[in-house]
C-alpha cells in the first residue's frame, strides 16, 4: 500500500514553473493506493470516490485521457524514465481512497501521481516497505514526475511532486529549483498555525480552469522573453531576481505591455514574498508572515488574475474571524485559502468557518509519502 499526502502552498504561488522557490508544507490527507501485481502489462484500478469509472490501460498504450486513469500513466510515464527503466514490466490492480476532495487545489492529482510510482517502484523491486527513496533520487523522481504530468495535465512546475516527496513531520518544505535544493524550515506551533480552507468550487485543471492555467504561464514566459529586451541579466526569472533589486523590476514592469505587466509584476513580487515569508517562520515572526500571505492573495488578484469571488469572500471571512493573514493557494480559479491563525485563535477561526467551508485536519503530515505492507485493517491504517 502506498500513500502520498495532498500539500498547502504557504506562499510562493505561480512562480514554480519560472524556477523561482516556494515554501509549501505537506498534509495530514492525501491519497493511499492499494495494489498488487498483475502478470501482464494491465493496469486496472477503482477509486472510491463518486464519479470515476473504473481505469483499465495497457502499458505502451494510448492512456487514458480523462479521469484519474491520467495521472497512473503520468506515473508510468515517470517511473519508465530512464533512470527508473526495471527489467519487469508487470501492471498492477489497484484501489484508490483518498479524504483530499478532488479540484479543491491540495493537489489530489499530483498525490495518486506518486502514490502510483512507488507502487510501481515497489512492484518492480526498487523500494521496499519501511525504506525511503534518498533525497538525490526522491529529488530525481519529482522532476520526472512533474515533467510526465506535462504530458496529461497542466504544464506546472514541480512543486507539488517535490513537497509529496520531501515532507518532514512538522516542518514546511523550501523549494529551489535552479539549482534544486530542499530544505525543511520547523513550523513553530506556538506561533504559527496553518489551516487550508476549500472554498467549494472546484478549480478542474481538465477544463476551462486548466486552459487558464496554462495561458498564466506562457504569457509569465512572454514577459520576460519582452523584460529580456531592455534589462540585463533577463535569460531567467532566478537569475533576474538575483541580479536587480525588486523596485527596479517593478518599475521595469510599467514598461511592458498589458496583461503582461501584471504577470510580470507578480512574479517578481512573489519571488521576494517567499524570501521575506522564509526569514519570517524562522525567526517566529507570526504578524509579518500574515501579512506577506495578504499580500500575495492581493496580487494574485490584481495582476495575475487567478483569484474567484469565492476564495476572495473566503479569505475576507478567515481575516473577519480573526486571521493574521490568508491567501488562495494553489492554482487558485477555484480550489483553497491557507490560513494562518495565532494559536488562541485558531479554534474561534476553524468553527467560525466549518459553518461553511471544508477544512482537513492540518499542515505537516506526520509520515509523508511512504510505503507499507497492507494489513487487513485497510487505508485507515494510513492516517
Amino acid at each position: 500500500m502506498a500513500f502520498a499526502p495532498g500539500r498547502v502552498n504557504l506562499i510562493g504561488e505561480h512562480v514554480d514553473y519560472c524556477g523561482l522557490p516556494v515554501l509549501p508544507a505537506a498534509l495530514s490527507h492525501g491519497v493511499a493506493l492499494a495494489f498488487a501485481a498483475r502478470r501482464d502489462e494491465r493496469v486496472r484500478c477503482l477509486t472510491t470516490e463518486a464519479g470515476f469509472d473504473e481505469v483499465d490501460f495497457t502499458l505502451g498504450q494510448t492512456p487514458p485521457a480523462a479521469g484519474f486513469g491520467r495521472y497512473l500513466a503520468a506515473a508510468v510515464a515517470g517511473v519508465g524514465a530512464g533512470r527508473w527503466t526495471p527489467a519487469s514490466r508487470a501492471g498492477l490492480d489497484g484501489a484508490i481512497a483518498s479524504d483530499l476532495p478532488v479540484a479543491a487545489g491540495l493537489s489530489s492529482s499530483s498525490a495518486v501521481v506518486i502514490a502510483g510510482a512507488l507502487a510501481l517502484l515497489a512492484l518492480r523491486g526498487r523500494l521496499t516497505p519501511g525504506e525511503s527513496l534518498p533525497r538525490e533520487d526522491a529529488m530525481r523522481l519529482a522532476h520526472d514526475l512533474a515533467e510526465a504530468e506535462h504530458g496529461v495535465a497542466i504544464q506546472g512546475g514541480a512543486m507539488d511532486q517535490s513537497v509529496c516527496l520531501g515532507a518532514a513531520p512538522g516542518h514546511a518544505l523550501h523549494i529551489a529549483f535552479e539549482p534544486a535544493r530542499w530544505t525543511p524550515v520547523p513550523v513553530d506551533s506556538g506561533r504559527f498555525r496553518f489551516l487550508a480552507a476549500y472554498s467549494g468550487r472546484r478549480a478542474d485543471k481538465g477544463g476551462a480552469a486548466g486552459a487558464i492555467f496554462d495561458e498564466r504561464v506562457r504569457q509569465a514566459r512572454e514577459a520576460l522573453r519582452v523584460a529580456r529586451e531592455f534589462l540585463p541579466h533577463a535569460d531567467s526569472y532566478p537569475a533576474l531576481v538575483t541580479a536587480h533589486p525588486l523596485p527596479e523590476l517593478l518599475a521595469a514592469a510599467d514598461g511592458l505591455p498589458a496583461p503582461l505587466a501584471g504577470r510580470f509584476r507578480h512574479v517578481v513580487s512573489e519571488a521576494g514574498r517567499t524570501s521575506a515569508a522564509a526569514k519570517h517562520l524562522e525567526d517566529g515572526d507570526a504578524t509579518a508572515f500574515g501579512e506577506t500571505l495578504d499580500a500575495s492573495h492581493e496580487s494574485l488578484r490584481r495582476d495575475y488574475a487567478v483569484s474567484t469571488p469565492d476564495l476572495d469572500e473566503l479569505v475576507r471571512a478567515a481575516r473577519d474571524a480573526g486571521a493574521l493573514g490568508a491567501r488562495l493557494t494553489g492554482a487558485g480559479l477555484g480550489g483553497s485559502a491557507v490560513i494562518l491563525a495565532s494559536p488562541d485563535r485558531e479554534a474561534a477561526i476553524r468553527a467560525r468557518l466549518t459553518e461553511r467551508y471544508y477544512l482537513p485536519r492540518g499542515i505537516a503530515a506526520p509520515r509523508g509519502t511512504h510505503l507499507l505492507d497492507a494489513t487487513p485493517s485497510g487505508p485507515a491504517a494510513l492516517y
